[in-house]
């Protein structure tokens, strides 16, 4: 019988090679130009989602400035490892093992959160959306984010079993799952070589504050 490596195991294994493999000098060339578009703000606090090996948080830092400070989260422990040992230096980064289902943090906690070429993994996003929204401030923004299109995003993923049903979510589904998680969705961008989907967290009502796992 062939044993399917889940999901976990997979970013587990890929975790020494990630940044080697994905993060090419032509992406890490782009990324300045796909950051500036998360209209992130000075001495901001943001979170990080699924960060991987924290690929893209010298670009963040560099948006946040010395004041700053960003909390990295993923579920793959060696992920973090990697993350860890890399930005040991910085002391306005924290890596921190976790399930976005699930997070270890205040409700109205962060300005911005980003989540960086992870979402399409998440198995519940309207749940995980939810719980973002939870420890997002009132007018804070959520960023969803690839250095893909959507389609081209599905073809990279089509032939790999881990995450061969990655998909993002199509505009009208995502814009309900922002709705219902208690986002306004302000900008959807999907085009060759960007995808973003960004957010602003809506003022108290009946389902801005609620954890992931309630119903709205």
């Amino acid at each position: 019988m062939v044993m399917v490596m889940d999901k976990k195991q997979f970013f587990n294994e890929m975790a020494a090679t990630w940044d080697q493999k994905f993060y090419t000098p032509q992406l890490i060339q782009y990324l300045p130009e796909l950051v500036s578009l998360f209209r992130l703000t000075p001495a901001s606090k943001i979170l990080d989602v699924g960060a991987g090996t924290g690929g893209i948080i010298p670009f963040l830092l560099q948006a946040i400035g010395e004041k700053g400070k960003i909390w990295a989260i993923d579920f793959a422990e060696e992920m973090i490892k990697v993350g860890k040992q890399k930005f040991q230096k910085e002391a306005r980064v924290t890596f921190e093992l976790a399930e976005v289902e699930s997070l270890p943090y205040p409700q109205d906690f962060f300005d911005h959160i980003v989540c960086f070429g992870a979402f399409p993994h998440f198995a519940d996003k309207l749940k995980a959306l939810k719980e973002m929204v939870r420890v997002l401030k009132e007018k804070g923004t959520l960023v969803i984010a690839h250095a893909l299109s959507s389609a081209e995003l599905k073809e990279r993923h089509q032939g790999c079993a881990p995450v061969s049903k990655d998909f993002l979510p199509e505009a009208a589904e995502m814009s309900m799952f922002f709705e219902h998680a208690g986002l306004r969705l302000t900008r959807l961008i999907d085009q060759p070589r960007c995808y973003l989907c960004e957010g602003v967290k809506k003022p108290f009502s009946s389902n801005s504050h609620v954890s992931g796992g309630e119903k709205i």
